[in-house]
């Protein structure tokens, strides 16, 4: 019953209306027989909304949100290349809102990818030069204060939109995808992905739950921001679950993610990470980045390689193509 009631609320929450869904789910052939395991591939890459990922489905909640309670500025960070942010702006903007982006670094003196995007879109970009991550998400709730002084109505949206309403976009997406997977008869031996905010891992936590499912859900950490992922995931999941009023009370040990991909840190491109792009590439004309994507396809690879994945995996490709690009 508790469940039943979950799904209602998650189903009740205010959306967007932006981003394409279902998005694309299918094999990977060419890319099967090369590394010598079936795959599966969930499309986030394919959106309309400037390219977007993952991102879209998080903000498709916290925007909808915001759009119900009647903000007109959207607050929100990143790195400079920042996906996550790119999203956000151009999702505000489509919505008639202004976006507001604080990202760290340095003005650069050309504009590329990302940040070419925000550019074409209108955000207002600051830069916080050499800002740790949570120096990043003090920094929004300070422009948030500041914008309220001047008379807007701004809402915050934190580092990869990793709030629990933001978690709650990918825990529609697990119900999305096993709905797919049903009527596919597909039966997935895991779903793997990449990994750094931890709101993609947190929401599929609690889609898991609600899609009564056991699924393993692998994710591959690409940026290293938690010093315990494990656990700060965990608890993501469990406020994103109490949001609709689901109990759970995941622990770090409930989670399986691996940090064998990190290579030099994040935003390092890797050997594995640059194998893993040229792979997918020849076989079958998918772009993935060497930040993300690249490294979480890499952890899949290697999980075949090691014995530890076996098929059908299903590989959640949650964009940032636009690294390629840089």
């Amino acid at each position: 019953m508790q469940i039943a009631r979950a799904r209602s609320r998650l189903e009740a929450l205010p959306r967007s209306g932006l981003g394409q869904w279902p998005t694309p789910l299918h094999r990977i052939e060419r890319f099967s027989d090369t590394i010598g395991t079936e795959v599966w591939i969930k499309r986030d890459d394919i959106q309309a909304v400037t390219l977007a990922g993952n991102k879209l489905r998080k903000f498709d909640l916290v925007l909808g949100d915001a759009v119900a309670r009647g903000k007109d500025t959207l607050v929100t960070t990143g790195a400079p290349q920042s996906n996550s942010a790119r999203t956000g702006a151009a999702a505000a903007v489509g919505l008639g809102m202004r976006a507001v982006l604080l990202l760290s670094g340095d003005r650069p003196r050309t504009l590329r990818a990302n940040l070419l995007i925000d550019e074409l879109v209108g955000a207002e970009i600051r830069y916080a030069g050499k800002a740790t991550w949570a120096e990043l998400n003090a920094g929004v709730n300070d422009i948030v204060a500041e914008l309220h002084r001047k008379g807007h109505s701004p809402m915050a949206a934190p580092l990869g939109c990793s709030s629990p309403l933001g978690a709650l976009g990918f825990a529609r997406a697990f119900l999305e995808l096993d709905t797919q997977l049903r009527e596919m008869a597909i039966t997935p031996m895991a779903i793997v992905h990449a990994s750094t905010s931890g709101g993609t891992h947190a929401g599929l936590l609690v889609g898991r739950v609600l899609a009564r499912s056991t699924v393993p859900i692998i994710g591959i950490d690409v940026g290293a921001i938690y010093d315990d992922p494990n656990s700060s995931i965990a608890g993501l999941a469990n406020e994103a679950a109490r949001l609709i009023g689901l109990d759970l009370d995941l622990t770090g040990q409930d989670l399986w993610i691996t940090t064998d991909q990190l290579g030099g840190g994040y935003g390092e491109s890797t050997p594995a990470g640059d194998e893993a792009i040229d792979l997918l590439g020849r076989a079958e004309a998918i772009l993935v980045d060497p930040v993300y994507s690249g490294k979480g396809l890499a952890g899949l690879i290697e999980l075949v390689r090691s014995g530890l994945g076996r098929g059908p995996l299903v590989f959640w490709h949650t964009g940032g193509y636009h690294a390629l690009f840089r």
